[in-house]
């Protein structure tokens, strides 16, 4: 699934939203603090999910990519099998605004899980862009409201509901 949004925030204060949500999620996990230069491409953590159909679920969540302010990407990985969201961001020239390219795949552990995952991903794909788009664009209400009015980005509090929710998401989706 791939969305494209526009939004009129600066790239490194996006990318910085999402890098202060990941780090509140791997405190969250492990159940300390994680300074932030530990976030780079293999940094790792696991993490217990509740499902919604009351089941826990194991998993780890290993980052991919991380360019700030461009790319990041993290590959959420469960016994059924592998969720990869990736987040590119591209400036918009003259602007404080991004281009922004969401992607989330699902890779099966089985044949079955694949298959299965795909046509989920089909039947709940009109769905699941309008949540991802809806996310974004709560995003972009977060951060204006946490960088002051010169434009300078300011240290965000934890924003916890989206890498929380990608995590869920991604957890139930299989």
């Amino acid at each position: 699934m791939k969305v494209q949004v526009k939004m009129d925030v600066r790239a490194e204060d996006l990318f910085d939203s999402i890098a202060t949500s990941v780090l509140f999620d791997a405190e969250q996990a492990r159940g300390k603090k994680v300074p932030a230069k530990k976030l780079k491409a293999g940094f790792s953590y696991q993490k217990t999910l509740s499902s919604k159909l009351g089941g826990t679920q194991h998993v780890t969540t290993k980052i991919t990519e991380f360019e700030p302010p461009h790319r990041y990407a993290a590959s959420i990985i469960s016994s059924q099998g592998v969720n990869t969201v990736r987040y590119e961001i591209e400036p918009v020239d003259g602007r404080d605004a991004v281009e922004v390219v969401y992607e989330e795949t699902y890779a099966g552990e089985k044949a079955l899980n694949d298959l299965n995952g795909k046509l989920m991903g089909i039947l709940y794909s009109p769905f699941a862009k309008r949540k991802i788009k809806k996310r974004l664009r709560e995003m972009e209400v977060y951060i204006k409201q946490h960088v002051d009015s010169a434009g300078e980005g300011v240290s965000m509090p934890a924003c916890p509901k989206d890498s929380a929710d990608a995590a869920n998401d991604a957890a139930d989706g299989e």
